[in-house]
């Protein structure tokens, strides 16, 4: 069975569909040759969704940083990030306060404490999550539809199209929230043989909340993996990504059927932005070495083992004919 790495985005507008699937798999391909991992002649393929809150995407060659279509967070090579890590106390400074201070905000904003700064919190800071929670309409096709159910329908309109593979899903922020409700609420049937979650906020109060409130039937506090995954799911998280605020999911989410639980692990992300770090970048996780060693598994896992087993097969004769 032939196999493909399918990518989902998280929120805010995007630079185009085909900008963005090339910066993933450079990722990508820059993390499996920077560990050794030669795994380059793989298919590929982005659940790209940003075009349903944002018709025009993010313009790479904008220069005018006040311009809404400024796109602020461009993939690059780790060797130019090299180059810009080694800056001064001052920017070292500002770095540890914003990250520190940030994290400590996001996450008693989103305790759920004090809901109504919640709910504002989530309205200026990840508009498009507000929108996914509500009775957001658009218009596709001519029909009036949520914008839930159309995203939702962009990731398994691009499942389905690769239903005779074997898929690896990797996804970015709020796309593991898309995700999970995609495989759990809408379409039982397909099958996804690992899953990978970067920078997820599937442990946000605020998520586990409105997920709880969408599966009223559930008992108790545990969510669990959902049925489609056939083997793995992995959760890498940076311990400064202020959105995945609690790298824990395995406490959260009990196994399936199959048994397949939540195999948590840090990661560092070491994309930076005009000398700063962002520790949520896409890019950054992408290309860390626990993703390169999770691709290169999955991607050699079936041949390794058709190896092992021709060669056993051949010494097993080898022995008849001796014999």
């Amino acid at each position: 069975m032939s196999k493909i790495i399918i990518g989902i985005h998280g929120l805010g507008n995007k630079p185009p569909k085909t900008i963005l699937t090339d910066w993933w798999k450079k990722s990508i391909l820059e993390g499996l040759k920077k560990y050794n991992y030669y795994d380059t002649n793989f298919e590929f393929d982005l659940v790209y969704w940003a075009d349903i809150f944002h018709p025009v995407p993010l313009n790479p060659d904008e220069v005018n940083k006040n311009s809404p279509l400024y796109l602020k967070d461009k993939y690059h090579s780790e060797h130019i990030l090299n180059s810009v890590e080694s800056s001064g106390l001052r920017i070292k400074a500002k770095e540890y306060i914003e990250k520190f201070y940030g994290k400590i905000v996001v996450n008693e904003v989103l305790s759920l404490k004090y809901p109504s700064l919640t709910d504002l919190f989530i309205h200026l800071n990840m508009r498009d999550l507000e929108n996914y929670y509500s009775p957001f309409y658009i218009y596709r096709n001519g029909l009036k539809q949520l914008a839930k159910q159309a995203i939702i329908e962009r990731l398994i309109e691009t499942l389905k199209r690769h239903w005779n593979k074997k898929i690896l899903l990797i996804c970015h922020s709020m796309g593991s929230i898309i995700t999970y409700d995609a495989l759990t609420d809408y379409s039982p049937d397909l099958k996804i043989d690992t899953m990978v979650s970067i920078g997820s906020p599937l442990g946000q109060k605020y998520v586990l909340q409105k997920i709880l409130e969408h599966q009223k039937n559930n008992s108790g506090n545990k969510l669990k993996v959902p049925e489609n995954i056939r083997r793995n799911w992995y959760n890498l998280s940076d311990l400064d990504d202020q959105v995945a605020l609690n790298h824990l999911l395995a406490e959260i989410y009990v196994c399936n059927s199959k048994s397949v639980n939540i195999k948590d692990k840090l990661v560092q992300n070491n994309f930076t932005i005009n000398g700063l770090r962002n520790s949520h970048s896409s890019y950054g996780y992408l290309r860390t070495p626990e993703i390169a060693e999770i691709l290169h598994s999955f991607l050699y896992y079936k041949k390794f083992s058709l190896l092992r087993w021709f060669f056993k097969k051949s010494k097993q004769n080898d022995n008849i004919l001796k014999k």
